[in-house]
């Protein structure tokens, strides 16, 4: 028996904490340790900086051997004698973890508090009633690499990525445009698939950085005890079609607040749900449902644009088939890159209520090859649209629902040139997306010059060229009511504006832009203030 115990210390999860009664103030955090963190004897503490330590060695090691190889090629040491060399630095590397996890075992078998939540662990395995395991997870925080997913989407079900829009032929013809180019097409596109897997994805997602999330450790023990203790959170794994655990808390206030609509985050990438954007709509007494991207947190996998697209699926069926929120109460609010993951939400369960759209961008190309060196842009080109085409304005110009977008005029990550909020990603989804609804209200080059400019102002010049053409917003805000119930089925591109003189085009042209364009004073990773979050209805 003991013997048995001392094995599932060995292999069972990491305990981070007991879930206090109530969250301690900030003055008492700060002058000890809260009680209900987990303390690790010595043995666990330094075997867990070990297996961290070998876990980074191993990240970087990944991310360098196709380097070293090559440096090892061209320096002639791959010979049989180094090869025998390095397999005794790989039996180093096995065995040392398999001694460390013994001395961690050994340590957690002589700790109390580990004993105790190990043996609640092993009950839940006879006990696995929903409410049991509900209880469960309300009083531990551990991880949950060996929790059996409390939702499952079935295989079958799996997402692809939306098609480009253009063929094949038609896409190699744009990024190749010389004969070398064409030539080196294939070559090109398998080294761009070895970057990425290499470190692209790293630094798209920097959220799936062991050293990010250590450096985080507190702070996410912290969110999630202040989400299921003040707010009554309940936690769920779900499991995807290409088989990721998400990690997913729900915060209900259907019967605290009244309200029946449902809020769905999508964080940036280097966001958690215990540290991200879903205080915001908490706050204005919303239902909230957030969840860790693959790869995030304690959700399993790689972060990826199939991986997102088939997580945020799941957490959607997640919210209509056990949370039982109808998809016409489903808002889905995105902060930065998490706005991929909304967009496609909204294309393929169109009937969502709306979205809320805050610091994304229009294209992730221009900010990667932003970060890359000039000489190798086209390269950058080729594998972004292969491999992480994260490509907002393809999908939200096929969502007809009601959405909006808060730009930050401060924004050091979405503006192209520092300050400068002209260049700023979100006016490019709104240059493409309002034409594409109201063709005929943006139809010449004058209305176009006239949206561009309004949207490039700064505020007090902004407000001056309002004053100029929309004198009279009450009367614009009629038509548009008026066409609504005309036209009571939402469908873009729309005839709004079809028999309209200059003048009402010209005032529909400003007007427009602000029914779209929420302006924020703050950088990137501001928290959204609850006076700038609402739940977006249709304009025309």
């Amino acid at each position: 028996m003991q013997l048995f115990t001392l094995w599932k210390c060995i292999f069972g999860p990491k305990l981070h904490q007991t879930y206090p009664l109530a969250i301690s103030s900030p003055a008492t955090r700060a002058d000890r340790q809260p009680d209900h963190i987990y303390v690790k004897n010595i043995a666990e503490m330094i075997s867990d900086r070990v297996l961290f330590m070998l876990r980074m060695f191993i990240e970087i090691l990944r991310t360098v051997w196709p380097l070293y190889l090559l440096y090892s090629y061209y320096r002639g040491t791959l010979t049989f004698a180094n090869s025998v060399s390095f397999v005794r630095v790989a039996s180093f590397f096995i065995i040392v973890p398999i001694y460390f996890m013994i001395l961690r075992g050994i340590g957690r078998f002589v700790n109390p508090v580990y004993t105790k939540f190990l043996n609640d662990f092993s009950e839940i395995k006879y006990d696995s009633t929903k409410k049991a395991r509900q209880k469960f997870l309300a009083k531990y925080d551990f991880s949950l690499s060996h929790w059996q997913p409390d939702y499952r989407v079935e295989s079958y079900s799996i997402r692809k990525l939306p098609s480009i829009s253009t063929t094949k032929t038609d896409f190699t013809n744009q990024t190749e445009v010389t004969l070398i180019e064409q030539v080196l097409h294939y070559p090109f596109l398998l080294l761009g698939y070895v970057c990425v897997n290499l470190f692209g994805r790293r630094l798209m997602f920097p959220g799936s950085l062991e050293i990010l999330r250590f450096m985080q450790y507190r702070a996410l023990l912290d969110g999630r005890s202040n989400l299921i203790v003040s707010y009554h959170a309940k936690r769920r794994i779900l499991r995807t079609a290409d088989g990721n655990n998400i990690d997913t808390i729900f915060v209900d206030a259907r019967s605290i607040t009244g309200r029946q609509t449902l809020v769905i985050t999508c964080e940036g990438n280097a966001g958690f749900y215990e540290v991200g954007s879903m205080m915001t709509p908490i706050e204005a007494g919303f239902s909230v449902l957030g969840w860790n991207r693959p790869g995030f947190g304690e959700s399993s996998g790689y972060p990826g644009a199939l991986s997102e697209v088939n997580a945020i699926d799941a957490v959607i069926r997640y919210a209509i088939e056990e949370l039982h929120f109808p998809i016409n109460d489903i808002v889905v609010f995105a902060w930065s890159i998490g706005g991929y993951a909304a967009n496609w939400a909204a294309v393929n369960y169109p009937n969502i209520r709306g979205l809320v759209l805050d610091a994304i961008f229009d294209d992730v190309l221009p900010l990667a090859q932003r970060r890359m060196p000039t000489f190798i842009s086209k390269f950058v080109e080729k594998t972004i649209r292969n491999y992480l085409n994260l490509n907002n304005i393809q999908l939200i110009k096929r969502y007809n629902g009601p959405f909006y977008l808060v730009r930050r005029t401060f924004d050091e990550m979405m503006n192209l040139i520092p300050a400068k909020v002209s260049t700023n990603c979100a006016n490019e989804i709104l240059f493409s997306i309002l034409p594409h609804r109201y063709p005929f209200i943006y139809n010449d080059a004058q209305m176009l010059t006239l949206m561009k400019r309004y949207i490039c102002l700064k505020k007090l010049k902004k407000k001056k060229l309002l004053d100029q053409y929309c004198s009279d917003t009450d009367a614009l805000k009629r038509q548009c009511e008026r066409y609504r119930v005309e036209h009571p089925v939402r469908s873009y591109p729309c005839n709004f504006g079809e028999n309209f003189s200059i003048d009402e085009r010209q005032s529909f042209a400003i007007y427009l832009v602000n029914q779209y364009l929420v302006d924020f004073d703050a950088q990137h990773c501001t928290p959204l203030p609850v006076t700038l979050f609402h739940l977006p209805t249709r304009c025309v």
